[in-house]
């Protein structure tokens, strides 16, 4: 036999006291001994920025998804997240910090037409997926599946393979996009947070700042 609990009256009442008031004993440390930003994104975005950053803040990084860097926000696990604009981000602030295109990179712009690797399939793979049809009229030739766009970015940096990534990963791999893909497709960079004390909100006011500059000067 199952038992069922709930909150009581003065439970339900008690319970955002006590989380209001943990955030302003966690706000009072931070003025006093600032503890690192808890930065939640993905591999590929973390070696662009997290180098960067760290000559503005102390940094706890943590590797992961999109979709669970958003949900380490919502749980207070993270203080911000850095994702793709690929999927709605509600109860979060969302702050756009880049923009640019994904694309087919290679070490040469002239590599042969051939079989691509790529991602998962996101929003934008299925997008290239429907417009390499429509432009040749038959089907993508998919050598590989890898589900990191950093892994792809180094795979195609050492030898003639073709990749689907972002371009903020070009310039830093040496990549040249391929002349016979079709039209690129536009992508968003993103810094998701929820409200904070004064003294946080500032650093992730800086921090957001920074970010915006690193995918500025990676055009």
């Amino acid at each position: 036999m199952y038992r069922c609990f709930c909150l009581t009256h003065e439970g339900s009442t008690l319970v955002p006291k006590a989380e209001e008031w943990l955030k302003k004993f966690r706000d009072s440390i931070a003025i006093d001994s600032p503890r690192p930003i808890r930065l939640a994104t993905t591999h590929a975005i973390a070696r662009v920025v997290v180098p960067a950053l760290l000559s503005i803040e102390s940094v706890n990084l943590n590797l992961m998804r999109p979709d669970r860097a958003y949900g380490a926000v919502l749980r207070d696990e993270a203080d911000i997240a850095l994702v793709p604009d690929n999927a709605p981000w509600e109860e979060a602030t969302s702050v756009e910090v880049g923009v640019g295109f994904f694309q087919l990179y290679s070490t040469s712009a002239n590599t042969p037409i051939g079989p691509v690797i790529l991602p998962e399939n996101q929003v934008e793979v299925l997008s290239l997926i429907q417009r390499w049809e429509h432009l040749y009229k038959n089907r993508l030739e998919i050598k590989a599946r890898i589900p990191s766009w950093s892994l792809i970015a180094d795979i195609c940096a050492c030898s003639n393979e073709v990749g689907f990534l972002p371009d903020f990963l070009d310039l830093r791999m040496d990549l040249h996009s391929v002349e016979w893909q079709p039209k690129p497709s536009g992508y968003r960079v993103l810094a998701l947070h929820r409200s904070a004390g004064e003294a946080l909100q500032q650093r992730l006011n800086n921090f957001i700042s920074q970010c915006q500059k690193i995918f500025a000067g990676s055009r």
